[in-house]
């Protein structure tokens, strides 16, 4: 019955391929998320679906970019139940709005010292799950902020703010740790 939202024998073969190499690796970053079996087995369902229906992105199996692209959609759709069952278990508390201006910088505007990359590439790897999610895919994958949204299953709007969160995040640790100069755009 999944399979009947691909559209050719080319998608379901690669699909089967996709669940019997991946289906373990899911699973661990599902379980690392919930912590519970059913849980984590019903976010890899839910992932894969997901997969499914952005199988026309994934190209060789073998891919370090395609695991981190499964790994990220298995791992976004683990903290959405876990966000649900947290919800379920206690009331929604208030949250107010980050209120900072972003200013005119932008990471298109900042140069990396070459010798320093791995510090920033460390820096990103330990950010918040949900900065981390969008600014892979926009920057190893290149994906338009509306293929971002609908990957992780969001609003488009919640995919921008977070890119610009997390771009806003990268360039305050530039800025602490003399990673950069920033050229201003004529």
């Amino acid at each position: 019955m999944l399979f009947m939202a691909l559209n050719t024998e080319e998608e379901i073969t690669l699909a089967e391929k996709i669940y019997k190499k991946y289906c373990r690796f899911m699973y661990g970053v599902a379980f690392d998320v919930l912590k519970n079996k059913s849980d984590a087995e019903d976010a890899v369902s839910e992932a894969f679906i997901r997969i499914i229906n952005n199988i026309d992105k994934i190209g060789d199996l073998e891919d370090k970019r395609t695991r981190n692209f499964i790994g990220i959609i298995c791992r976004n759709t683990a903290v959405t139940i876990y966000g649900k069952n947290k919800r379920n278990k206690a009331p929604a508390a208030d949250k107010k709005a980050e209120n900072i201006s972003f200013g005119n910088n932008d990471l298109s505007d900042i140069i990396i010292k070459k010798e320093n990359t791995y510090l920033v590439l460390e820096y990103i790897n330990n950010m918040d799950d949900k900065y981390r999610a969008v600014l892979t895919l926009k920057a190893q994958f290149d994906y338009s902020i509306a293929e971002i949204a609908e990957i992780l299953n969001i609003n488009s709007k919640t995919a921008q703010k977070r890119l610009e969160r997390g771009r806003r995040k990268i360039i305050n640790f530039f800025r602490e740790e003399g990673l950069f100069y920033y050229e201003r755009k004529k």
